[in-house]
């Protein structure tokens, strides 16, 4: 892989998962005034946290190869994610996604970074109130498609990017104080919990939300995160009508009680269950959830030894068979006869009259 097309993945990965040197909550007024929706994640923050921090302990044991893996990332991007990226905001204009904006603080190595930048793809520079803003084609998983991607310093530590120059600009001017940011009083304003690892907040939705739910929300406000060994979830959903509201309680509480139902002989389970509180209000649902950071993780350990036993079981049957099916591993399913392969004749040419029809209403 070229370095050019590593530096263009690692941005990728950055701007995929990522989410000042000290934990930063959400800073609004990097958040324009116009701005419909918006997402933080602050990894100092997450740093900080219990639940993490035995996380990503119990991941590095587990898988010793990962320190390698992010030594080699740190390489490929001038900046190591373990210390070195502290917050991600995202935010947008409009409810389409691809228009979203990204502000990534970093303690980056900037020159390493506009050097490799200079080697991507369709690579060209633009300039804006003195600020150099790079444009390039980004190229998608195994070179898949290719996607426009603009991106600029703000400052030595702060990074913009958008897929035009103009919402790079408009973030900027913003970074810059030459633009005016989110209203005391605007939907997207208000105090961050303190220990929020995850904030989400919107004034509108997107209509082409998968969740049954959204679709019948005008916005929503939801944290997620860690203070003084409580881990805590908060959400408030702004329906469009009383019914509605009444229904996102009801799939709240149903989801509690399908995790009680699937996990509830884990130990502890049904006690983190229990923290969960829900209320509606008119046309507005409440959902509230505190529990002991302690508690969690040792749910969280326990989830995860039994998933990692069941695999392990799957693992050793598997390979130990010495005959069977080439598509789900079990013995006797007849020339053809298994259900996870292709059907058709030995050349493979499948009788498309023999599959029943789908309707519209099953996907």
């Amino acid at each position: 892989m070229s370095l050019a097309r590593r530096f263009v993945a690692s941005l990728a990965l950055v701007a995929a998962t990522a989410p000042l040197a000290s934990a930063e909550p959400l800073d609004l007024r990097r958040v324009p005034a116009k701005a419909v929706w918006l997402m933080h994640a602050d990894l100092d923050a997450a740093r900080e946290s219990t639940v993490m921090q035995r996380m990503v302990e119990r991941a590095m044991e587990k898988h010793p190869q990962l320190e390698g893996m992010l030594s080699m990332a740190a390489t490929m991007t001038g900046m190591d994610i373990r210390k070195d990226l502290h917050g991600l905001t995202a935010y947008g204009l409009d409810t389409d996604k691809k228009n979203a904006v990204l502000i990534v603080q970093a303690d980056a190595n900037r020159a390493f970074l506009e050097k490799m930048v200079e080697k991507a793809r369709d690579h060209e520079t633009m300039k804006h109130r003195g600020f150099t803003l790079h444009k390039w084609t980004h190229r998608g998983w195994k070179g898949r498609g290719g996607e426009t991607v603009v991106g600029a310093f703000s400052s030595d530590d702060v990074m913009v990017f958008a897929r035009s120059a103009d919402r790079v600009e408009l973030a900027l001017d913003l970074l810059a104080g030459e633009a005016e940011s989110v209203a005391a009083d605007s939907p997207l304003a208000g105090r961050t919990r303190p220990g929020s690892i995850l904030v989400g907040r919107a004034s509108k939705v997107d209509p082409e939300t998968k969740c049954p739910v959204l679709r019948q929300g005008q916005g929503f406000r939801v944290a997620l995160g860690e203070s003084d060994g409580k881990s805590f979830y908060r959400a408030r959903l702004d329906m469009d009508s009383a019914e509605a509201a009444e229904l996102a309680e009801d799939v709240a509480e149903g989801l509690a009680a399908t995790v009680a139902l699937g996990l509830g002989k884990q130990a502890g389970v049904m006690k983190l269950v229990e923290g969960m509180e829900t209320m509606t209000d008119g046309k507005t649902c409440m959902i509230a959830w505190d529990a002991d950071a302690d508690d969690v993780w040792d749910v969280a350990e326990a989830v995860a030894e039994t998933i990692e036993a069941k695999m392990a079981a799957r693992r050793k049957q598997w390979g130990g068979r010495k005959e069977g099916c080439g598509a789900c591993g079990k013995d006797g399913c007849g020339n053809g006869a298994c259900p996870m392969k292709p059907k058709g004749d030995a050349e493979g040419n499948r009788d498309d009259d023999a599959r029943r029809p789908f309707r519209d209403d099953e996907f």
